[in-house]
């Protein structure tokens, strides 16, 4: 674990280098851990709706995920301007673009979007977390403001390799915890 008293851009810069030293065999057999222990949690079991991402190379891989999902709706996040708002997708093989920054994004129909009240649980990730749910996004807001968006009841579970687990992070007004931290 990482610690002290660093600005949040240098605990970005210094998580950024733990992760490039992963090798892609280590990303996949810590995915493949964390998914398998996201799944067995009750919150899992019990969501009729989830909120997945599409993972960057330095990300949890939690497309895994899909082979259990069962006969839950699955939406992923888009960022329109200021906000990310969750659209419902069909399947994981064609429903993303290249959007801003190297994201994937589902395209925008008005109709798949999920208000936040419908979903049951939300996959979040991070730059960095500590053991106790806080968490340190890419630094622009987006996963904050949802997660305080009004109506949200979903079970926040923020997603992370061990390389991103800290013991402190600055918190702010605006920052949401997790309900739980998955790393592997």
């Amino acid at each position: 674990m990482m610690g002290g008293t660093v600005t949040k851009a240098e605990l970005r810069k210094a998580i950024r280098v733990r992760l490039a030293a992963l090798s892609p065999e280590a990303v996949a057999k810590k995915s493949a851990a964390i998914c398998l222990d996201l799944s067995r949690t009750p919150a899992w079991h019990e969501a009729r709706t989830v909120g997945l991402f599409a993972p960057l190379d330095t990300e949890p891989n939690v497309d895994l995920l899909w082979a259990v999902l069962g006969k839950k709706t699955v939406c992923y996040p888009r960022v329109c301007g200021d906000d990310l708002v969750f659209l419902r997708v069909a399947g994981r093989e064609a429903l993303l673009q290249s959007a801003l920054w190297n994201l994937m994004e589902p395209p925008h129909k008005d109709e798949h979007i999920v208000k936040p009240e419908k979903i049951d649980l939300l996959i979040v990730p991070g730059v960095a977390f500590t053991a106790d749910g806080h968490r340190m996004g890419r630094g622009k807001g987006f996963y904050d403001r949802y997660l305080a968006s009004p109506g949200l009841r979903a079970t926040a579970f923020g997603v992370c390799f061990s390389e991103q687990l800290v013991a402190h992070l600055p918190v702010e007004e605006h920052d949401r915890p997790m309900a739980r931290v998955f790393a592997a």
